[in-house]
């Protein structure tokens, strides 16, 4: 076929026309502010789906794919585009990918962007074709209609520093012509001037929403730690599923301390299924990972053949404290891993567990490594799971002075009435009995100081002073609240500051997921957010509303937890669907000005 033709005649027949030299990126970079306003995941996948658009105009492709690989972080397909449309959702499971497979293998080896005539050519360079080698391993749908409908493809590397944390495949559909050098320039020279300032910036914003999962995730443990809660560990483990690497892995939970058998806690995941299971009895071998007396250097790589892996696959097969389809469940993950790395949560020598992160991807530990972000949550977790065994020993020692503590004391005073009456008009011993009988009583109360307790809370107020707060931290969003008339002006709630906290931050966070799903298809909204607080029979009401859009939900353990409280309160969690409000109810008290003035 001719190439050399005019512009006109070549769209006519269908044919490429010739790229520029220089591929325009400045309405790119005008739009890019916009396309990070919400702040969440829509927002890294509204700027790779721009960024792939405006490469697949600029080259005549069809379909492009965006693909993350930093260390200590998600290697993932952030973005598929086809025919100008996204592709790619969370759903189809290929999120995760091994960046050392296939051409892009080559590419990540050499550093240097790959041309490739047909990608289903048998021979590539007088090489076995890397892609044939693995097509067989990928997800039906993704090889029908991403990689069947196409034969020249063209992967481009983008570089921090010496580091590939990234590629870009562009691919044209079977029948027009192959990419060539020609292709290649403008691109190669779009990737050196703004490849690694876009990808940073793509990258900077996944790492600002990772802070906020773990800052989200780590306020919910605090507020539960406060309250005596028992650490929800399934929601602990979805900050390490989140934001790393892992498609599959274990946390490891432990009570009690020790080589003795004590319960342990384990959560594991394979992609979205996740299970917590409980072993009641668990004695760890003295060199395991759960043990922090053993000689370790963390964190631990390893692979599907090793001895400690093999070790606790023959531990589960021979366990018979756990149900059949949790053993099956557990045995599945294991012989799925083909690597893996260890984080130990052990601290001031208590052993309270380890986290198992792995990969069905072989050669991927040095993926795996925990990112900055995912360290410091880890780093936090182990001081609330140190804080909440110092609760448990803490409530152990005061039942233990209770009983069997005072017991005995009583008992020796009996035995020695009984024996020999004449002892206790001793002063000496005595003194000494009632010595130690202060000191039980000492004890047995000072295990009782972390203890939650309710607590009379003037809700108003502390709604006001939350809502300030909130203010500062949502500066974008209007929050706003109306108390009625009819509401009494010293009326308290019974509760802690911890329940309150956790209800309001969890209403919270779902109105800003709402406002984002409504900004994300108009982005001149202005979210609004508003409480009334009125009084309803012999209850306080308050009404939470915002002005946001329904959105699919992620783990749904929000509602039950609010729930919950309001049930442990004794109050009401009513939720209306059209529009979309929450009624929370507390039962009120008035107090006089003098009891207040003296809380106060």
């Amino acid at each position: 076929m001719e190439r050399h033709t005019n512009e006109n005649e070549a769209r006519t027949r269908g044919d490429l026309v010739a790229p520029q030299n220089v591929i325009p990126a400045e309405r790119f970079f005008k739009k890019l502010p916009e396309l990070a306003i919400v702040g969440d995941e829509q927002s890294v996948d509204r700027i790779a789906y721009e960024l792939l658009n405006l490469l697949l105009d600029s080259t005549g492709a069809d379909i492009g794919q965006i693909n993350l690989l930093p260390r200590g972080g998600r290697v993932e397909k952030v973005c598929i585009v086809k025919d100008g449309k996204p592709w790619l959702g969370a759903d189809m499971g290929l999120l995760l990918y091994n960046p050392s497979k296939g051409f892009s293998g080559r590419v990540t080896s050499t550093g240097k962007t790959l041309v490739v005539e047909d990608i289903w050519a048998e021979v590539d360079k007088k090489e076995p074709n890397p892609f044939l080698e693995i097509s067989g391993f990928m997800d039906r749908r993704y090889l029908e209609e991403i990689k069947k409908p196409v034969a020249s493809s063209m992967f481009l590397p983008i570089k921090r520093n010496n580091e590939i944390f990234c590629t870009i495949e562009l691919s044209r559909y079977r029948g027009k012509a192959p990419f060539n050098s020609a292709d290649q320039a403008p691109l190669d020279d779009f990737a050196a001037q703004y490849g690694s300032v876009i990808i940073n910036y793509l990258l900077d914003t996944k790492n600002r929403i990772a802070l906020n999962t773990a800052y989200y995730k780590l306020n919910n443990i605090s507020r539960l730690v406060a309250s005596n809660g028992k650490i929800d560990y399934t929601d602990a483990v979805a900050a390490y599923r989140t934001l790393s690497a892992a498609d599959l892995g274990f946390a490891f939970f432990r009570r009690g301390e020790g080589y003795a058998c004590h319960a342990l806690y384990l959560v594991a995941w394979c992609r979205e299924e996740i299970r917590e299971i409980c072993f009641p009895e668990f004695k760890p071998s003295e060199d395991s990972v759960l043990c922090n007396s053993s000689e370790i250097s963390y964190p631990v790589e390893g692979n599907w053949n090793c001895r400690r892996l093999q070790r606790f696959r023959n531990r589960i097969v021979t366990h018979t404290g756990i149900k059949t389809k949790d053993q099956q469940f557990l045995l599945g993950i294991i012989d799925k891993i083909r690597s893996y790395v260890v984080y130990p949560l052990h601290m001031l020598n208590q052993d309270l567990g380890a986290i198992h992160l792995a990969s069905s991807r072989n050669d991927f530990c040095e993926y795996l490594h925990m990112s900055p972000f995912l360290s410091l949550y880890n780093a936090l977790l182990k001081s609330f799971l140190l804080n909440e065994r110092v609760v448990d020993l803490l409530s152990q020692v005061s039942l233990k002075i209770h009983n069997p503590g005072f017991y005995c004391l009583g008992g020796l005073k009996t035995a020695l009435m009984q024996e020999n009456r004449e002892l206790l008009s001793n002063a000496k011993i005595i003194g000494a009995l009632n010595c130690l009988d202060d000191l039980l009583t000492e004890l047995h109360e000072k295990g009782k100081i972390l203890i939650c307790r309710t607590r009379s809370i003037h809700l108003q107020k502390w709604l006001r002073a939350w809502i300030n707060q909130k203010r500062s931290h949502q500066p974008s969003i209007e929050i706003s609240m109306i108390v009625t008339p009819a509401v009494p002006q010293n009326c308290h709630v019974r509760a802690n500051y911890e329940h309150l906290e956790t209800l309001f931050e969890n209403l919270l966070a779902n109105s800003m997921r709402a406002i984002a799903e409504r900004q994300s298809h108009d982005r001149k909204v202005v979210g609004k957010i508003d409480l009334t607080l009125s009084k309803n029979g012999n209850e306080l009401e308050v009404r939470f509303q915002d002005n946001g859009h329904s959105y699919s939900t992620v783990s749904g353990r929000g509602t039950p937890q609010m729930q919950a409280i309001m049930q442990e309160l004794n109050g009401s969690f009513i939720r209306e669907k059209q529009p979309y409000c929450v009624h929370l109810r507390f039962p009120y008290k008035i107090k006089e000005d003098q009891e207040v003035h003296r809380e106060d």
